[in-house]
């Protein structure tokens, strides 16, 4: 099974080139499940399920984040959440109300159930920074990690946890964290600044049965004229039942 985590960059930047770059570089990786975040929608705008239309798998869409924003020249209603799109969409699938701050507004956790005795949490914890911000992802994580669990179950947390593998803030998860993992932060097109840090993760934090065989970054390179897909790489993972 290949799982793939990206965050999507809402609609910024050149939003209609950029989706058409995510749709071509994950049809190409052919995942069976991609956990997207800052997933746009408005009226007439939906990243999430273009997304899963292009790759012929079902969307599960957790919309959160709600305000106006400022789209090919007007200001309209619109959301930036999270979705996981999967081959078998029959599975189960929830939303998880998360704690939050003012400074930061609403997050929410989504999981799915993607194969028997698999399930996969899709998250976005808080971008603040400073030692308060560290204990709320903490926090965050906390709670979603104890609604998201199952007894004798794999679980898979994947997302944009606004943190490094090493942080504090992600303590409860480390020994699932890939401390090597390449910087998932870029320029929205070649040249522009990178980053070197890996906030984007995809941790098999309970086995249940299953084996990460391989995971590397991936929608990292530009196209022709220097673009990137997002401001993220994504993360793909690629496991096993033992």
């Amino acid at each position: 099974m290949r799982i793939v985590t990206l965050n999507t960059w809402k609609n910024e930047g050149q939003y209609e080139r950029r989706l058409a770059l995510m749709a071509k570089g994950l049809g190409e990786l052919a995942p069976d499940v991609v956990c997207l975040q800052e997933c746009f929608q408005a009226d007439g705008f939906d990243t999430a399920r273009h997304l899963a239309d292009a790759l012929g798998l079902d969307a599960a869409v957790a919309p959160a984040r709600h305000k106006l924003r400022a789209h090919q020249g007007r200001r309209i209603e619109s959301a930036s959440g999270l979705a996981i799109l999967r081959r078998n969409g029959a599975l189960a699938s929830g939303r998880l109300a998360l704690p939050s701050d003012s400074a930061d507004g609403e997050r929410i956790g989504q999981w799915a159930d993607v194969a028997p005795g698999l399930r996969v949490l899709n998250l976005h914890l808080t971008h603040l920074r400073g030692p308060q911000a560290s204990s709320l992802r903490a926090a965050q994580l906390a709670k979603a990690l104890a609604a998201a669990r199952r007894p004798g179950a794999g679980l898979i947390v994947a997302g944009d946890l606004n943190a490094p593998a090493d942080a504090p803030d992600l303590a409860q998860i480390a020994a699932a964290l890939d401390l090597a993992a390449a910087p998932t932060l870029q320029g929205e097109r070649d040249g522009h600044p990178a980053y070197p840090r890996a906030i984007d993760h995809l941790a098999l934090v309970d086995q249940g049965g299953w084996a990460i065989k391989r995971r590397f970054r991936a929608l990292d390179r530009p196209d022709a004229e220097g673009w990137h897909p997002s401001d993220h790489a994504a993360v793909v993972a690629d496991l096993e039942r033992r």
